[in-house]
């Protein structure tokens, strides 16, 4: 019985991808967890954002710059969605412990929900070094609190179709 209800969850879930996921163009806010950072997402096209991740670990004396290109998807309502994304990621340590600057791939799974003028979103990063760092894996989750900048457009439904056609017709004439 349970494999059926989730069977037809995911059936619905990926059915409803076809539709928009963001409700905004820009946002910009902080990303809270380990490491705590800033992050700006602009929405490209369709359903596929760029997100910039800066981040700092003072602890570490470690900071780094991810690029992603994600596509997101709507779960229930444009309001709230999952999203996965891939990018490449540069990082800076303080060498006087030996190690050379990072750089490598990212990857980006989470959930996000928007309300009113800001979007809140969960996510599980992990990164992986082709070169320097203190570990070739990162593992990193991150709350991030961010504040729609560029609204989204709004398509304007006729409702009065035929009123268009109408003034089509006395066009013709």
């Amino acid at each position: 019985m349970n494999k059926n209800i989730i069977f037809i969850f995911l059936i619905g879930l990926f059915w409803t991808t076809s539709l928009s996921a963001q409700r905004y163009r820009t946002a910009a806010g902080l990303r809270l967890g380990s490491p705590f950072g800033l992050s700006v997402q602009q929405v490209l096209w369709g359903q596929n954002t760029i997100e910039g991740i800066l981040t700092f670990h003072p602890k570490a004396n470690e900071s780094a710059l991810t690029l992603l290109f994600e596509n997101h998807r709507k779960i229930l309502s444009r309001r709230f969605n999952y999203y996965v994304g891939v990018g490449p990621h540069i990082g800076w340590i303080d060498n006087r412990e030996g190690f050379d600057n990072p750089y490598g791939v990212t990857f980006i799974g989470g959930l996000e929900f928007a309300m009113k003028n800001t979007v809140l979103s969960w996510d599980y990063k992990p990164a992986i070094n082709l070169s320097g760092g203190r570990n070739s894996i990162y593992h990193q989750t991150g709350i991030s609190l961010r504040f729609i900048l560029i609204k989204k457009k709004k398509k304007k439904i006729n409702w009065k179709f035929w009123q268009k056609r109408n003034k089509k017709k006395k066009k013709k004439r």
